[in-house]
């Protein structure tokens, strides 16, 4: 018998089946699975892929309760911190009103906290204008309107990256400008924060940018859906494949984030839940699966910008709108959301439960309101189709 020769698909799977007996803990047995998808192959990477979709909705769906959302750190194991390449000291709250604006000239902006904006790319888009719904209250009923931005959307642009070092800088300095012309021509983006930490406006807070699409969030008493009218969009020039090497964003873009997010949070009085991933929010209401866009789905870094780890908070698309979640999102990025993902389905089984309707009639129930919603939004010109 050769000691070097691989275990075939069949005998492997049954391996990982005896191990996966020895776990109590689901959230262990889900993390041995990912584990071994890395280094299983053929018939054995089929059966685990199918281990890992059956567990975690079963996870999900039936079996995983949590008491309450104060309680949700302690369903976890504790994770193994990786390795930052920068150091920062957490940010003290952020208190409105007390971030003002300096110096102004042709193209630039500064603030009291030493934040820089640079405005040589800013394009006025469609004036800001939004409603919002209230939770309980009819899906055809809007509650306001307003041109207040509400929140921001965390954004990676998933575009092409050279290396971080000084023989790069002719392709840095390239690329860098390419995307501010793309997102600028497209609205696509309120501000960039380009790899050097340089933030630059793109489009005007007083307007709508097409950065989120087909989006959901909501707090305790608002429900916004199409997040490109109510919350401001923020891009970090970065690429979530990374994400193996620790924290994907530069330590330049860190510190920029963090003074324009408080400037943000100061000049609107933003409430720091309201500060998250576009994968928290992003939908595809085709599918009715969550995070159709991925930036930010794994490992982005809300404390070091200042802000509470908003991974925690139960994703509204799935406690409010019966949305899924596709398992394979959380195999690719890391599985932070889980705890979000989590609390959304337990709130979701707990609910249907209270109304005695069985969970897939309870969540198209939930769907229908969704689209709903939507058309009324349609219906009041508010929002264009995506």
């Amino acid at each position: 018998m050769q000691r070097n020769r691989k275990v075939p698909g069949d005998f492997q799977a049954l391996l990982i089946e005896a191990k996966l007996r020895e776990f109590r803990d689901p959230i262990e047995k889900l993390s041995y699975l990912r584990h071994m998808a890395g280094t299983a192959s053929g018939r054995g990477i089929r059966f685990i892929s199918t281990c890992f979709r059956v567990a975690l909705f079963a996870l999900m769906l039936f079996g995983f309760r949590i008491q309450t959302v104060t309680d949700a750190n302690a369903s976890f194991p504790r994770e193994k911190k990786k390795a930052d390449k920068f150091s920062l000291q957490q940010s003290q709250p952020i208190i409105p009103g007390t971030i003002w604006l300096v110096d102004r000239g042709k193209d630039y902006e500064v603030y009291s906290n030493s934040l820089r904006i640079e405005n040589r790319y800013v394009t006025p888009n469609q004036a800001r204008s939004y409603v919002t719904f209230r939770p309980g209250q009819p899906p055809d009923k809007v509650s306001e309107r307003s041109s207040q931005p509400a929140g921001i959307v965390l954004h990676t642009s998933e575009s092409f990256q050279a290396p971080l070092a000084p023989d790069q800088n002719d392709n840095l300095t390239r690329i860098g400008r390419g995307l501010l012309d793309y997102v600028s021509r497209h609205h696509a983006y309120h501000f960039v924060i380009d790899r050097f930490g340089r933030v630059f406006r793109i489009v005007p807070e007083t307007d709508t940018a097409n950065h989120a699409g087909n989006s959901i969030w909501a707090n305790q008493d608002k429900i916004y859906i199409n997040l490109n009218h109510s919350f401001l969009g923020v891009s970090f020039e970065a690429h979530t494949g990374n994400i193996d090497q620790g924290c994907y964003l530069s330590p330049a873009q860190v510190h920029s984030g963090r003074l324009l997010v408080q400037m943000l949070v100061s000049k609107y009085n933003i409430p720091l839940t309201n500060c998250i991933t576009h994968a928290q929010v992003s939908v595809n209401p085709d599918s009715m699966i969550i995070s159709y866009h991925t930036d930010g789905s794994g490992d982005f870094p809300f404390q070091e910008l200042g802000l509470p780890d908003n991974y925690s908070l139960p994703v509204p698309s799935i406690s409010m709108f019966g949305f899924d979640c596709d398992p394979s999102v959380l195999m690719a990025t890391g599985f932070r959301m889980w705890k979000g993902l989590l609390l959304a389905n337990e709130q979701l089984r707990r609910e249907a439960e209270s109304q005695h309707i069985p969970l897939g009639q309870y969540k198209q129930k939930l769907r229908e309101r969704y689209r709903t919603s939507m058309a009324t939004l349609k219906t009041m010109g508010v929002i264009k189709e995506n």
